[in-house]
């Protein structure tokens, strides 16, 4: 695991992106089809990462044919199997329970790759079965990789004559790679929009600490020919993405744009023959809420409690209970993107209009009832989460109560 991750933000996030783009999808659908799948996330990589897991299963599942009764080195037989293992790649069906721990494992693989390219690299080489890496295995790592692609190519391109090598080599080549091109890396600020029309992406909660330091990958240019092998390869690089929506006039892009992806790219899985109507689940949302009336009642009667202090106040806690003209505007940027996660679902829109409504609200008592009767029962809100504290301190401040 990169040292970079937050673990159980990075966990939590790729759970709840997955959650969400599933979600969008199979509101409306029961199964994903091959095509579907290259177009299925606003970031190219995740959809190849997914249809490289299917790649690994379907060459699995060639293997479970194979038979000591039977020759199947046989031309006639290699020739069949071939047609057969093709004709069925070109029928590819997933339904969302078998789809979701997919996509999860690629949004996972995809950040890791994006932010800490080092050491995605490193363990992939690692990874390799035997310590080996053979030709096969560099070249299917190049296919299957759209970010940092001059990475795996330039080791691809090393093995060039060699049928297999050690992994000690590989990585010795990854460290010069990287040293002597390093400046071709990817920029994550590309993606983070890409990643954010589905569900918000804030580095600062994602990373230990933040460190950017990453070129857009080049497309590579297809008798019978499997569904892996003839549409992989044409999925493109997706462009730069048009400037998205400021939130609250901070600048900050939370809704980007959709970008074309239908330009060429090239192969799904296979050799070089050849080139339920289920709502989304909410996402990085508050643990539900179990008895409504309950918390209801809990946060009337934490809403009324006056803010006494025993003693004068310190020039801070002065500061503090000031009363705040604008909510949106006393609300930090950790505390907005918390909000938008925790409160809303991820829907900055949401969280827009919120505070918009909050913010025009005559009286402490008149925000008190959005936020107790609408909000809290629209969103199951956890009424003893921080959160909710947070947000009704702000109110608190906002009507100087």
């Amino acid at each position: 695991m990169s040292n970079k991750f937050n673990a159980s933000s990075l966990t939590e996030y790729c759970k709840s992106y997955a959650r969400k783009v599933a979600g969008d999808f199979f509101a409306h659908h029961t199964v994903i089809s091959g095509q579907e799948l290259l177009k299925l996330s606003p970031v190219s990589q995740v959809n190849l990462f997914v249809i490289s897991s299917l790649s690994d299963k379907w060459r699995s599942d060639a293997e479970r044919f194979r038979s000591p009764f039977f020759d199947f080195e046989h031309p006639d037989v290699r020739q069949a199997m071939q047609v057969f293992m093709n004709t069925v790649s070109q029928h590819i069906s997933v339904r969302r329970e078998h789809l979701e721990p997919l996509l999860t494992e690629a949004t996972r693989r995809t950040l890791i790759l994006l932010f800490d390219p080092r050491h995605y690299f490193d363990e992939a080489l690692r990874n390799q079965p035997d310590f080996s890496l053979t030709a096969e295995a560099a070249h299917q790592l190049t296919r299957y990789t759209q970010i940092n692609k001059f990475v795996p190519a330039a080791i691809e391109d090393r093995m060039k004559g060699k049928s297999v090598v050690y992994v000690n080599q590989a990585l010795n080549w990854l460290d010069e790679i990287l040293m002597q091109r390093s400046r071709e890396l990817e920029k994550p600020e590309k993606y983070i929009p890409l990643f954010s029309e589905k569900l918000l992406l804030d580095p600062v909660v994602l990373l230990r600490k933040s460190s950017y330091e990453f070129s857009p990958p080049q497309p590579t240019p297809t008798a019978n020919k499997s569904f892996f092998d003839t549409e992989v390869e044409n999925t493109a690089v997706p462009a730069t993405p048009a400037v998205p929506p400021p939130v609250n006039g901070s600048g900050l892009t939370v809704n980007g744009t959709p970008v074309d992806e239908d330009a060429p790219v090239k192969p799904l899985f296979l050799s070089d023959s050849g080139s339920s109507v289920e709502p989304p689940a909410p996402s990085m949302q508050p643990s539900q809420a179990t008895t409504h009336l309950n918390e209801t009642s809990t946060l009337e009667e934490s809403l009324k409690v006056d803010a006494e202090t025993t003693g004068p106040a310190t020039i801070g806690e002065t500061f503090y209970r000031a009363p705040i003209e604008s909510i949106s505007k006393s609300i930090s940027l950790n505390q907005k993107f918390m909000f938008i996660n925790q409160l809303f679902n991820g829907n900055a829109a949401s969280y827009n209009e919120a505070i918009e409504e909050l913010n025009r609200a005559t009286s402490y008592d008149q925000a008190r009832d959005l936020v107790s009767y609408r909000y809290a029962a629209q969103y199951l809100w956890d009424m003893s989460s921080d959160e909710v504290a947070m947000l009704v301190d702000i109110l608190k401040r906002r009507f100087a109560v």
